[in-house]
């Protein structure tokens, strides 16, 4: 396994720079269609495309996030860790990205920011390719909940997600394998025990949700995509593996994230955030551009790293 060397101009696309931030107003609804079901039309308003501000003005989409539950008016959204955060491999910790992060529900016209806090985010090298976001909005938005079972073979699913940047755009597809077997494992990536989907997605597709047509909930995360002689295969986290880092967080027995150890997000200056954006931007391609031979070498994490 290899992965293609990265330059920015590659993704130029990808990056998204406006300067300025609107008073934060709820999405603008989205058109109805009559090709769209409910739970589309419900996906798509619950779907917000993620920024990062760096130089205290500029703001570049990165990845996409999912409204998944809320109190009154303080919603959690998902995404994915290596959106937001680096696994520090000398002290087995997960650190946050030194920018400040913002939402935007990628209305038509003016694009309006809403701030958002890094709640919780996962060890990717353990495979916990998760990031949980508090923001807290001034109007409703839909809520499309965790499903209860995890993805199934031939199951129909749906993402609403930016690739490249390009806006948020409807996807439909299926499950084509459960469970990943293969050693899809490199420094600060671990995609064993993944589901493989027949969908579309491309870099600032990652951290999208892949919900299930027959549960109406989300059935797994969206975290890259495996490819090799044109063969496409979309790879996503099941939602059991988010619930058990989202519940371990909370409880205060995950140990490889600490609120008060993480870099903080005000680090915002000597070029801090541009550089810490740069590397975010590098993994998000890499993600994305996974080229699998055969086995491939396999590496072995640390045994206090496993599940």
């Amino acid at each position: 396994m290899r992965i293609r060397s990265f330059s920015l101009a590659l993704i130029g696309l990808l990056i998204i720079t406006m300067f300025g931030c609107g008073a934060p107003r709820p999405a603008a609804g989205p058109t109805q269609s009559p090709f769209t079901s409910d739970l589309e039309n419900k996906f798509s308003q619950a779907t917000a495309l993620l920024y990062a501000r760096i130089g205290g003005g500029t703001y570049i989409m990165v990845c996409t996030t999912t409204a998944f539950e809320q109190k009154e008016m303080v919603y959690h959204f998902v995404t994915a860790a290596h959106c937001v955060a680096e696994d520090n491999h000398d002290h087995r910790r997960v650190e946050l990205a030194p920018v400040d992060w913002f939402i935007s529900f990628d209305q038509r016209g003016t694009k309006n920011f809403i701030h958002a806090k890094i709640l919780r985010a996962g060890y990717q090298s353990r495979g916990d390719d998760f990031a949980v976001l508090e923001v807290t909005l001034d109007k409703p938005v839909p809520v499309i909940p965790l499903a209860s079972k995890d993805p199934s073979l031939g199951e129909s699913v749906s993402n609403v997600a930016s690739p490249l940047g390009l806006g948020k755009q409807l996807f439909r597809g299926h499950v084509t394998m459960e469970r990943l077997d293969r050693p899809i494992i490199d420094a600060g990536l671990n995609w064993r025990d993944t589901t493989l989907l027949q969908i579309n997605s491309g870099p600032g597709s990652s951290g999208s949700a892949i919900v299930s047509t027959s549960q109406s909930g989300i059935t797994s995360i969206l975290v890259g995509r495996i490819s090799n002689r044109g063969s496409e295969n979309v790879v996503s986290i099941p939602v059991s593996k988010f619930q058990k880092f989202n519940q371990g967080v909370a409880d205060g027995k995950y140990p490889w994230y600490r609120a008060e150890t993480t870099a903080s997000a005000e680090m915002t200056s000597n070029g801090q955030d541009a550089a810490a954006i740069a590397r975010i931007l590098r993994r998000v391609q890499s993600h994305h551009s996974i080229i699998y031979k055969d086995f491939g070498p396999q590496l072995t994490l640390p045994t206090n790293e496993q599940e």
